[in-house]
């Protein structure tokens, strides 16, 4: 009579601990699957750290770079200006237009300046000329050399050594003593303001009406150039042929960003170029005619 209640507890015994046996690989493998997400989510968060870290070092990288080159940049015109470079107030400008006055009013710079070529070419023999305007930033020398397809000085500083602000320089195809019909001159648009940056402000009459002309030093010549026209353009329009006709001429002047009381020229062109950001491959150039003037004389 025992033995069937016996019986029962046993079957029940043995179907509990089945029952058991069978919820713990079920409970193991649940938490396994925890643990194997938990893994995936901690290699995946740091994966993005690591990544997100690798852009922050890459990007203070080149801001250093940046900014070291545009000091080193800015150090080495600073020098050069030192020592080749020298204020003048003329007494009588011969040759030029006398209806400025020519002479630098307390805090800006004077309106000529003279240029040592001798030493200046025989440390940088790459040097044919030097671009001068008052009070507008533009105070640089101009190289050319035929290496690298002309462009050798696009990302090198006057010395050779790599810089992202490059140095100003003359299409290697024009003559190196300015004489060609167009002289193609190029230059960066630094958002730091340096190099050909300050050209962009020709955009506007009133930086025109500040600043009409430039002028263009040469080992042999100094060339006053008057500004007639400045205009958005691209990167391979007529504007870069080497000999300009007077119709194209009398189209930059109508489509120019300033009016000028200059007219047609019918001189040689210097034309200054940088990059523009109105379309791709834009660019915007200054022109201007040079007009062959005398070394002035100093009034000290």
């Amino acid at each position: 009579m025992n033995d069937r209640p016996n019986g029962r507890r046993e079957e029940r015994g043995a179907h509990s601990r089945q029952e058991r046996m069978q919820s713990r690989p079920a409970g193991r493998s649940e938490r396994s699957r925890r643990n194997g997400k938990h893994k995936n989510g901690k290699v995946l968060y740091y994966g993005v750290l690591v990544l997100l870290l690798a852009v922050l070092v890459f990007s203070s990288v080149k801001i250093i770079s940046y900014v070291a080159e545009k000091k080193a940049s800015e150090r080495n015109q600073r020098e050069l200006i030192d020592q080749v470079v020298t204020p003048v107030t003329p007494s009588k400008p011969d040759n030029a237009d006398n209806s400025k006055d020519n002479t630098a009013t307390a805090g800006s710079e004077p309106d000529y300046i003279t240029v040592d070529f001798d030493a200046l070419q025989a440390k940088y023999p790459d040097v044919v000329g030097w671009l001068y305007c008052a009070n507008t930033g533009l105070n640089y020398p101009i190289v050319q050399t035929a290496e690298e397809g002309g462009e050798y000085y696009l990302y090198r500083d006057i010395d050779g050594s790599s810089n992202k602000n490059g140095t100003v320089f003359l299409d290697w195809q024009c003559s190196s003593n300015f004489t060609s019909q167009n002289n193609l001159v190029y230059g960066h648009n630094m958002k730091t303001g340096r190099m050909f940056a300050p050209i962009v402000k020709y955009r506007d009459q009133s930086f025109y009406d500040a600043h009409p002309y430039m002028y263009l030093y040469t080992p042999n010549q100094l060339y006053k150039v008057n500004l007639f026209a400045g205009m958005v353009t691209p990167h391979d329009s007529t504007v870069y042929s080497y000999s300009l006709s007077t119709d194209y001429i009398n189209e930059c002047i109508a489509n120019s960003t300033f009016k000028s009381n200059v007219g047609t020229p019918t001189g040689n062109i210097l034309t200054l170029s940088t990059c523009a950001y109105d379309f791709d491959n834009a660019r915007y150039v200054v022109m201007g005619e040079m007009v062959p003037i005398d070394w002035p004389s100093s009034g000290n």
